[in-house]
């Protein structure tokens, strides 16, 4: 299995053509909208799922109807641009590639995101040329829906192939160091939630002193100091709650849905005891603690708004000594 797609390239450091074939694909489909010169790449007996949601095409001119069918409806081509690629061989002449990319407009020099695919498709070799035997298409309307999709899509995970692409999405929404969720994945979990309504606790949280931890103990210990904290949040917390690493020792908790704000004060009040009880163990030669602050509200937001308010909360706290939290209500 090869992966050789570096992220937000659609060039590849080594080329092969299998990926050859998808990008003539991917030209004619999305750039061109040119349904004679797909079908012109694809096998007699193609098949070809996930077009829009319309039923399967199982050979080259039920596959042309559809592609007829929806070029008419959708004529506005898009740019693309490929985010993950990888490829296997299954057989004699015959691969298989997935690619991720999400396609976008130039609006007046912005670009405009659009929406994110997962595109599977069987290469298999004809003569002296290379046809596609299997197309199928996966249009995910925001990033965070990736992984569920391609679950769905491929639920084998016995299979070398797919596990690589499961691993891939993960790590791609992961923060290397801690293993909490990155920004860009926690901003979108947590817009989707806002837009479901209900009551939720945004907190923002960071570690007193922490300077102190890298100048006098080394970043090393600085950044063990910063995954003991990551994984005492994470543990003390829902699965389906949201914790991600916001930047440098900043952590974000969404807790959704939320009705009981005195037992996320409770869990609060616990984290710093055991963060205290730790650096004074092992870190005794610095003063350090943790610093929250917070929102409990129902009302929708942008998450600059949450995070802008949630950040002069938590700058209260650490103007009269920090080791705490405050959770305001609106």
């Amino acid at each position: 299995m090869r992966n050789i797609c570096k992220r937000g390239k659609n060039n590849l450091a080594e080329k092969s053509f299998v990926y050859e074939t998808l990008l003539r694909f991917l030209e004619g489909y999305f750039l061109k909208r040119d349904r004679e010169s797909i079908l012109e790449m694809t096998t007699e007996d193609v098949y070809c799922i996930g077009l829009q949601g319309q039923a399967p095409a199982f050979n080259r001119e039920d596959f042309g109807k559809l592609l007829e069918s929806h070029i008419a409806v959708d004529s506005a081509s898009a740019a693309y641009r490929i985010n993950a690629y990888q490829e296997k061989a299954i057989g004699e002449g015959n691969w298989i590639c997935y690619c991720e990319l999400e396609t976008y407009m130039d609006m007046d020099g912005e670009k405009l995101n659009l929406s994110w695919w997962g595109i599977t498709v069987g290469v298999q070799k004809e003569g002296g040329s290379y046809k596609l035997g299997l197309i199928h298409l996966s249009e995910m309307k925001n990033w965070a829906e990736r992984g569920e999709a391609l679950r769905k899509l491929y639920p084998d995970t016995s299979s070398p192939f797919i596990e690589s692409l499961y691993r891939h999405l993960e790590e791609s929404s992961r923060d290397s160091l801690t293993g909490l969720y990155n920004r860009k994945a926690g901003e979108v979990l947590i817009s989707q939630a806002l837009d479901n309504g209900g009551e939720y606790i945004f907190l923002l949280m960071d570690i007193d002193n922490f300077k102190a931890v890298n100048d006098v103990y080394g970043h090393l210990k600085g950044d063990m100091v910063l995954k003991y904290v990551a994984d005492k949040i994470r543990r003390s917390f829902r699965d389906t709650d949201v914790v991600f690493r916001l930047g440098g020792d900043e952590i974000v908790t969404f807790i959704y849905p939320c009705k009981n704000r005195q037992a996320i004060e409770e869990k609060l009040k616990k984290i710093i005891e055991d963060y205290n009880k730790n650096m004074q163990e092992n870190f005794s030669r610095i003063s350090s603690s943790l610093s929250w602050g917070g929102i409990f509200s129902s009302r929708k937001r942008t998450f600059t708004e949450l995070y802008q308010t949630a950040d002069k909360i938590m700058y209260k706290v650490k103007r009269r000594g920090g080791k705490g939290y405050l959770i305001q209500e609106d």
